[in-house]
C-alpha cells in the first residue's frame, strides 16, 4: 500500500497540542491562586477574573487533547489505519491530511473517507434516526471522555461534497461515488446491530482487512478515476 502524508501538518498540529497544553495549565494554576488567596476571593471583580481564566484553561485542555491524540502521541490514528490495512498491495493508496477529507483510502473496493475513533461503550444502529449512535459505558465516562463517536451519515455527506470539490471538473462525478468507513479502535466497545448500510461501514479494527479483502474478490471496482484523484492530491 502507498501511504502519502502531509508531515507538516502533523507536526505543526502536535506542536500546537503542546502549546495549548501548557498555557492551559498556566489558566488553571492562575485559577488554584485564586482559590486559596483570601485577597482574591474577597474581591468579587478579581475573582471572577481568575475564575474565567480558570475555565478558559479547562477548554483549552480540552483542544489540546484533541491535538495531542491525533497528532502527538504514538500510535497516531493515520498509523493505527495504515496498520488495519497492512499487506495490501500498491493497488491502494492512502492519503493523511493531504486534503480536507482527512483520511482518504482510493483502491479496488472504490473511495472510502475513513474515520478512526477510540470510543468504548456500544455503537447501535437507531431505525429511527438512520444513523448509528453512542452508549457509554458509565455516567464518569460520560463526563471524562474527550472523545466522541461521529455521525457517519452527515459526516459522508460532507465529505461528499468535500470530494466533488477535489475533482473539480474532471470526469464524471457518478464515476465517484466515495464510501465511508469508521473504524472502532477500542478494545472495550461493542458493536450491535447493523454495521453496514448503504456506503458507510462500521468495522472493529482487527475486521477490516478481511472485510475489504472480501469485497475486492467479490466485486472489484478498479477504474480510471484512480489516476485522477492521485493526481489531484499528490500535485
Amino acid at each position: 500500500m502507498k501511504i502519502y502524508i502531509d508531515q507538516k501538518a502533523v507536526k505543526r498540529n502536535a506542536l500546537i497540542g503542546k502549546f495549548l497544553r501548557w498555557i492551559s495549565l498556566g489558566c488553571m494554576l492562575i485559577g488554584l491562586i485564586a482559590v486559596f488567596s483570601q485577597e482574591i476571593s474577597a474581591n468579587t471583580t478579581l475573582f471572577s477574573i481568575f475564575f474565567s481564566i480558570m475555565i478558559v484553561g479547562v477548554l483549552l485542555s480540552s483542544v489540546s487533547a484533541f491535538f495531542t491524540t491525533r497528532y502527538g502521541k504514538s500510535p497516531r490514528p493515520d498509523e493505527m489505519i495504515d496498520k488495519s490495512f497492512k499487506g495490501f498491495d500498491d493497488r491502494y493508496q492512502i492519503f493523511h491530511y493531504q486534503s480536507s477529507i482527512p483520511h482518504l483510502l482510493v483502491g479496488p473496493a472504490g473511495i472510502w473517507s475513513i474515520t478512526p475513533t477510540f470510543v468504548d461503550g456500544e455503537i447501535t444502529f437507531d431505525e429511527k434516526k438512520n444513523n448509528w449512535i453512542h452508549k457509554k459505558n458509565s455516567l464518569l465516562n460520560r463526563f471524562l471522555s474527550k472523545e466522541y463517536f461521529p455521525n457517519p451519515v452527515s459526516d459522508l455527506k460532507h465529505h461528499q461534497q468535500e470530494l466533488e470539490k477535489i475533482i473539480g471538473s474532471s470526469g464524471n462525478l457518478n464515476d465517484y461515488e466515495l464510501n465511508s468507513l469508521v473504524i472502532l479502535m477500542h478494545r472495550n466497545v461493542k458493536l450491535t446491530g447493523l454495521s453496514e448500510k448503504n456506503n458507510i461501514f462500521i468495522l472493529p479494527f482487527e475486521k477490516v482487512k478481511d472485510r475489504f479483502r472480501k469485497m475486492v474478490k467479490n466485486n472489484e471496482k478498479i477504474a480510471g478515476w484512480e489516476v485522477t484523484i492521485l493526481d489531484k492530491l499528490i500535485s
